[in-house]
């Protein structure tokens, strides 16, 4: 069962963003676009655009949900959330991490993403982005080594505590 507070064990790693401004501005940025989007289609709402902006929300989001920092112990994980508090989620209920990457040797271009399904300990909102980081129906979180940092070391500890899948491309 996910806590709201961390238990007090030791800290092993702090993932944090690389950029912190994301815990602003991706909020403002996602809620600005539907509500513009709305705003731009309430004269008329045909079925296509009711489609497009149940579409546009689910990504919105999906975004909003997934960006997360962590905190690594050495009994779970501390996720701290954008717009929602901080839980912690002890390493029973982590499933597994999908790393999806791509490289292209010509120009050097390496992009990487992984995905951190959850049994259990965040929100119902985290399932929504599941299926589309190849974690079915589980709760799901998202870093890159863009995003967070220590990224490696991260997926270091996310290896010694759950299964790790590495789906190469390119």
């Amino acid at each position: 069962m996910a806590h709201a507070t961390p238990p007090e064990h030791k800290i092993i790693s702090r993932h944090r963003f690389r950029r912190p401004e994301i815990r602003l501005w991706l909020p403002v940025l996602m809620v600005g676009l539907v509500l513009l989007c709305g705003w731009v289609l309430a004269p008329r709402f045909s079925l296509i655009d009711v489609l497009a902006l149940l579409f546009l929300t689910y990504v919105a989001i999906s975004a909003v949900v997934t960006v997360v920092e962590i905190t690594v112990l050495q009994d779970g994980l501390i996720i701290h959330r954008l717009i929602l508090p901080q839980r912690f989620v002890p390493w029973s209920a982590v499933d597994r991490a999908v790393v999806f990457a791509y490289a292209e040797g010509e120009t050097g271009v390496h992009i990487e993403i992984a995905s951190i399904g959850l049994y259990e300990g965040l929100s119902p909102l985290n399932r929504l982005p599941g299926p589309v980081y190849g974690q079915g129906l589980r709760q799901t979180i998202v870093i890159t080594p863009e995003t967070v940092e220590n990224y490696h070391v991260l997926l270091a500890a996310l290896e010694q505590n759950c299964t790790v899948v590495r789906r190469e491309a390119g």
